[in-house]
């Protein structure tokens, strides 16, 4: 079997609603589809994702370097298949861009060698199919109220749902604090309530307002700095007894493993499509497993479910279901868990009226 050709699609995918947090705000995003397709007709799969700006770069990448290098490739040669597409850009960016065009490719490599064999990405994996936890984010929005905070928390809690993310970084600190109470008096107390700053302070205010959230008895801390801020992070941590939870802008292994190893976070959150796709994920996770860290990956909550129950180490998967909407027969949702698809490869396919996404 060998790659025939790549191509790719832009979409622009409506949110349904405004979403903020202390850094964006958005209606919308942008997905980029990868489509490989080998000689003998299998087509595999791919995508990643953009929070509105970036996307033709991704695609541009894809058609003009990865999609040329890979033809004519055994496309279950994954490992090696990543190595070269990462030496191919590997000077002019190791993340960012690159990350994202490697994983929608990656991703569809990974699709092909499931379907080659039959099975589903979980069990290629060495993975089981089980129900994975889920915590909502996508009703704890800067821009809610309290009193809309606490509607999406209680209806959160009736679904049955084991967390409900917080997203902070109000003016003032006590601001904050009540949007929390509130709602952890709306929830009963087996269910867990997550912050996340988007890395919107210094260290300093991040210490400070880190005490007043481990005080109200939160699960994790997420983002307090800004993610390029190593040290800050590892000040942040040594400061509290609160877990800091790091990763939906961190891009690489390298990264994570220097965070790791400095005591600079305590739960990781690497996104398959922003740490090059499925390859690169798992040897994050392995990364985090060696040091007794726990993984709760960032958004992509319909391809996560397969790779968290392929690890001892993980927690969550993140319910912010803006992408559902592109795919037949999403991973199914019972009791507040979800579970991986058991579809051969990575069990996702475009609906066809996905179509009226595409700009490019």
């Amino acid at each position: 079997m060998k790659i025939k050709r790549v191509t790719t699609s832009l979409l622009s995918v409506p949110t349904g609603k405004l979403i903020s947090d202390s850094i964006h705000s958005l209606d919308k995003v942008e997905v980029v589809t990868c489509s490989v397709e080998t000689n003998d007709g299998t087509k595999g799969l791919g995508y990643t994702y953009t929070i509105g700006t970036g996307g033709y770069a991704i695609k541009a990448i894809i058609d003009t370097v990865y999609g040329k290098r890979l033809a004519g490739r055994d496309p279950s040669e994954t490992a090696s298949l990543w190595k070269e597409m990462w030496e191919s850009t590997h000077a002019v960016s190791r993340g960012g861009i690159t990350a994202h065009a490697m994983a929608a490719v990656d991703i569809a490599l990974w699709d092909i060698k499931g379907k080659e064999v039959s099975r589903p990405l979980y069990w290629l994996l060495g993975g089981s199919r089980r129900p994975i936890p889920l915590y909502d984010t996508d009703g704890g929005w800067l821009h809610y109220s309290t009193e809309e905070l606490v509607r999406a928390a209680k209806a959160v809690a009736k679904k049955g749902f084991h967390g409900f993310k917080i997203k902070v970084g109000k003016k003032a600190m006590e601001e904050d604090a009540e949007r929390i109470r509130a709602v952890r008096e709306a929830l009963s107390d087996g269910t867990s309530i997550m912050v996340d700053a988007n890395q919107v302070w210094k260290v300093p205010e991040a210490i400070r307002r880190g005490r007043k959230f481990q005080d109200l008895g939160v699960e994790w801390y997420e983002e307090p700095v800004v993610a390029d801020d190593l040290l800050g992070h590892r000040e942040v941590a040594r400061s509290l007894d609160l877990p800091i939870a790091v990763g939906e802008t961190i891009f690489t292994k390298y990264e994570f493993e220097a965070y790791i190893r400095l005591g600079a976070c305590d739960i990781v959150q690497p996104d398959v499509c922003r740490v090059g796709g499925i390859t690169e994920w798992m040897q994050v996770a392995e990364i985090a497993l060696a040091n007794g860290l726990r993984v709760s990956p960032h958004f992509v909550m319909d391809l996560h479910p397969s790779l968290v129950c392929s690890i001892p180490n993980g927690m969550y998967v993140e319910y912010i279901p803006w992408l559902r909407k592109l795919f037949e027969h999403p991973p199914e949702i019972q009791a507040g868990s979800i579970l991986p698809s058991d579809a051969p490869g990575v069990g996702l396919e475009l609906r066809k009226d996905s179509a009226k996404y595409v700009v490019r």
